[in-house]
């Protein structure tokens, strides 16, 4: 640390954005690429967890991404194991070794009190050099809802106060709070954010797309058919242009390479993830339903390098802003997964300008 930097409290290695920036906005012209890292299940071990950032930095992805969870329950594709590593403790972790990718949530559910939550984003924010954002939604179950003190039945509740309280505690001073379920006054938090720091919200459903448009700044579904994807689009694009707001896209699909196609191709259950998302009932399935790998386009992509070019090149080309890779089906392969992609499969879709 420079002299200069050390009088100042500042590490040169952690670059702030400034304070008109927003993470992934400005980081490149055309579509963004993140990882989700794995600190969930057998795979997550705190070398990996905490790992993961530098290799995703080196490789040459834009963002990492963390889901979350206070009583995690595996999907089939994930095993038994119950380690599921706290979302933003994981994300501090990974900054603290990074300089420039930035770190996200997606996406965080309401299991806290909205000034903890205020104080914690705005606390990596400030450690990260503002390079965060902050991927929203509601959850499901009531176990973990009631088990950090809240009713399912008020979830809704619960995320618009707050993203209100967000919004006020990080741009002002002394402010206060009077809603339904929370209910302050005379509130300052420090530090505030480094920069701005943009709220997305999660989901696949039609609501989920109406929430992010009348509360947040992006929409980021997680595996949906392309069939849905491309309605939901088009419903957020009039929502967006009735409202004069730019809403981020963003997407988060399976995904699994190797160099050998039917290695890449094997053990994928298409039933299992046809019906892998609770809100697949709301899914707009492709003629014929899901049948072969092939019909999982926007849910699952696996293949070549090459092949996953052109599939995320065709999933791109719905006007995307960024792609998460999400390597839950090769997660013991985690590093390879990553060094292929970002040696190959990167490179390749941002020569085309995608």
């Amino acid at each position: 640390m420079t002299t200069a930097a050390a009088a100042a409290g500042k590490d040169p290695h952690t670059p702030a954005l400034g304070a008109a920036a927003t993470p992934l906005r400005e980081r490149r012209e055309g579509t963004t690429y993140g990882v989700l890292v794995p600190h969930f299940g057998q795979a997550a071990t705190p070398a990996r967890v905490l790992g993961s950032g530098e290799l995703a930095e080196q490789a040459g992805f834009d963002a990492v991404w963390v889901r979350d969870h206070l009583l995690w329950e595996p999907h089939g594709m994930e095993g038994d194991d119950r380690t599921f590593v706290e979302s933003l403790t994981v994300l501090a972790g990974i900054a603290a070794r990074t300089s420039h990718i930035v770190l996200g949530t997606a996406v965080l559910i309401p299991i806290r009190w909205p000034l903890k939550l205020a104080q914690d984003l705005a606390s990596l924010s400030f450690l990260a050099g503002g390079r965060v954002v902050a991927g929203m939604g509601l959850g499901s179950g009531q176990a973990e809802l009631g088990a950090a003190g809240f009713r399912r039945s008020d979830r809704k509740r619960i995320f618009v106060e707050t993203v209100e309280i967000l919004n006020k505690v990080w741009s002002g001073d002394d402010v206060e709070h009077h809603g339904r379920l929370f209910d302050f006054e005379h509130v300052t938090i420090e530090p505030k954010p480094t920069c701005h720091l943009p709220l997305w919200y999660g989901g696949t459903t039609e609501v989920s797309v109406r929430n992010a448009v009348e509360h947040c700044e992006g929409w980021m579904p997680g595996r949906v058919p392309l069939a849905t994807l491309r309605a939901r689009l088009d419903l957020l694009d009039d929502l967006a242009s009735a409202s004069g707001k730019r809403i981020a896209k963003a997407i988060v699909p399976l995904v699994k390479v190797d160099r050998n196609r039917a290695r890449a191709r094997a053990g994928i259950d298409v039933a299992a993830l046809g019906a892998s998302s609770e809100a697949a009932k709301t899914w707009i399935l492709p003629p014929g339903g899901l049948n072969t790998i092939d019909d999982l386009g926007g849910i699952a992509y696996a293949g070549t390098p090459d092949e996953i070019v052109e599939h995320i090149a065709t999933l791109v080309g719905h006007g995307l802003d960024h792609v998460v890779f999400d390597f839950r089906l090769q997660d013991q392969e985690f590093e390879r997964a990553l060094e292929l992609v970002g040696t190959e499969v990167l490179p390749a879709l941002r020569k085309r300008g995608t």
